[in-house]
């Protein structure tokens, strides 16, 4: 069990695989890596909270995001399977962010979204898999893309999108019009 009270693996102690490894997230530094975020707008947070809520619905992965500059008594808040945590001025939200990965049952289970290397080569000393800021992005875009359908028409040409499905029954359809 980690803290918060929600297991993170099926069976104590094993490993959980790639596809479906919780994240604990260097929010800022994600915010700074962000091509549409800008650490210098004052509703940053918010608007990174509400892409990191889409990503978690939809990859059904649970995230733990820190933030610097907290109010002194704030406690964690929880939207879903994303659990956020502002870090009062007295620490930083990277050593918040490294004291619950270092108190974990087992921080292998975990990924660690940071390009700062000191969180990198701290939270690779406890066992988490490190992922870059710009790395994580590439796998949020991906997610917020509709899958795409690998089916076979009758030629044996694969569609992918439902534009290619549209264009192929408009094709079908004009074959068979009636002549005027």
């Amino acid at each position: 069990m980690r803290a918060g009270g929600s297991q993170c693996s099926p069976l104590p102690g094993a490993p959980l695989t790639g596809t479906n490894m919780p994240y604990l997230i260097d929010g800022h530094n994600l915010i700074g890596r962000h091509p549409g975020l800008s650490l210098a707008d004052p509703d940053d947070e918010r608007e990174l909270l509400k892409l990191l809520a889409d990503y978690a619905r939809r990859s059904r992965r649970t995230l733990v995001v820190f933030f610097d500059r907290g109010q002194a008594g704030s406690r964690p808040q929880r939207h879903g399977s994303l659990e956020v945590h502002f870090v009062p001025s007295a620490r930083t939200a990277d050593d918040a962010l490294l004291d619950y990965l270092r108190r974990l049952p087992d921080p292998r289970n975990w990924r660690v979204v940071t390009s700062d290397r000191r969180v990198a080569a701290r939270a690779r000393q406890y066992g988490a898999v490190v992922i870059s800021a710009d790395e994580f992005l590439r796998s949020m875009r991906a997610a917020s893309q509709p899958p795409a359908r690998a089916s076979q028409d009758g030629q044996g040409v694969a569609r992918t999108s439902e534009a290619d499905d549209i264009e192929e029954w408009l094709r079908i359809f004009e074959r068979r019009r009636p002549e005027d």
